[in-house]
């Protein structure tokens, strides 16, 4: 005869994901890497809620601790995804969230690239190609660089269109913001 099922109340059920999620005291992590992998990944509709996120799943990480882990240990890595919002993900799992979902987003953003450039800049698919390719040419010689130094390197990519033209949220950009 099978054993009888164990009765699982709604608290005990709604209590799993908040430590899955790390949000209970008991289960907080002390790294950001932790954070990260148990997320999977961590979601952010703009820069801070990374910092967010993190600071309410942790004993001790400071927003120095997330930007080391970006930008120096280069142990997460962020990427624009699904619905072109940004999500930070640990190092070794980037390949997987590139292909599935990054991909996708990366050709829509540059088709819409292209109609920017075209529209107010007057640059053709070549140009972009050009620029691509000196952007590729300048990380072979430097390595790993920033969108800074890799600009210094492509002065093209100082150039600045216009985002959302004409709405309250209009806002210049460099294209070097753009073009990966």
């Amino acid at each position: 005869m099978a054993a009888a099922r164990p009765k699982i109340s709604n608290r005990q059920r709604r209590a799993v994901p908040v430590r899955r999620h790390l949000l209970a005291p008991s289960a907080r992590a002390t790294s950001v890497e932790q954070v990260a992998e148990a997320l999977v990944a961590l979601h952010a509709t703009e820069p801070a809620t990374v910092f967010l996120s993190v600071a309410a799943r942790t004993t001790a990480a400071t927003p120095q601790a997330v930007e080391q882990a970006l930008y120096e240990d280069r142990s997460l890595v962020r990427m624009l995804c699904m619905r072109r919002t940004v999500f930070v993900v640990p190092t070794a799992l980037a390949p997987v969230v590139e292909a599935s979902t990054a991909r996708t987003i990366a050709a829509r953003e540059h088709a819409a690239l292209l109609k920017v450039l075209a529209g107010q800049l007057g640059h053709d698919p070549a140009w972009l190609d050009a620029v691509e390719g000196d952007v590729l040419a300048a990380l072979a010689g430097l390595g790993r660089a920033d969108a800074t130094r890799i600009a210094e390197a492509v002065p093209r990519l100082k150039e600045q269109i216009t985002l959302s033209p004409g709405k309250p949220h209009e806002t210049r950009v460099r294209i070097s913001n753009k073009v990966g």
